[in-house]
């Protein structure tokens, strides 16, 4: 598949590795803590180190990038995956630091169930990459992590529109979770999009 490239630019797949490595660490704490059913509100403490460490490997990567003149696939494709593996590292602390700012204690319904999801795909996408240099390999598990955003999608959906029909529930907790589930909505999705630049990158060297 990239059949000519120089040694140094194996860099760059490591660097996605090295980024995705973190961030399944990350997904595997947020699936843990939003499935408990009392919230520790200092969570994002155990989150922070992880997003800054996934976001010094993509600064020093793309700082690599401006500097190389030959790279094993499009420079505007290795920057986008960068990016793109990054926000999810900085979606998954924001949603941490949201629970800690919102002093939310109680379990998010849905919550759970949708940072499985996402930790689920960070498994799939760090086997991708993985490969992602290596010639004839079969990249069949990207249609798994679009069949996981789609259930994500659902179990959104499904949680919001129990969410507002409880003519009991506090105004205020209501649009505290909601903000809980936008942003695992937002994981998930960008896991998605990974899939979309990891499949342009395919077909252009295919």
């Amino acid at each position: 598949m990239f059949k000519k490239f120089l040694p140094k630019e194996e860099s760059y797949f490591e660097d996605f590795q090295e980024m995705i490595k973190v961030i399944v660490e990350m997904g595997k704490i947020s699936s843990e803590f939003y499935s408990s059913e009392v919230y520790d509100l200092e969570i994002f403490k155990l989150i922070k180190p992880l997003e800054k460490k996934c976001d010094e490997i993509a600064s020093a990567a793309i700082k690599r990038l401006n500097d190389t003149f030959i790279t094993p696939f499009d420079r505007e494709d290795i920057f986008s995956l960068i990016k793109k593996i990054d926000d999810i590292s900085e979606i998954l602390l924001a949603s941490t630091i949201r629970v800690n700012t919102f002093n939310i204690h109680k379990k998010v319904a849905g919550a759970g169930e949708m940072a499985e999801i996402v930790y689920n795909q960070t498994i799939i996408l760090q086997d991708i990459l993985g490969k992602l240099d290596k010639h004839g390999e079969d990249y069949t598990r990207l249609e798994e992590i679009r069949k996981l955003e789609s259930e994500a999608d659902k179990i959104y959906r499904d949680s919001l529109k129990q969410l507002f029909q409880d003519d009991n529930a506090n105004a205020l907790e209501v649009i505290k979770n909601k903000e809980i589930l936008d942003q695992l909505e937002k994981a998930a999705d960008k896991c998605q999009t990974c899939v979309n630049v990891i499949q342009s990158i395919l077909i252009k060297n295919s």
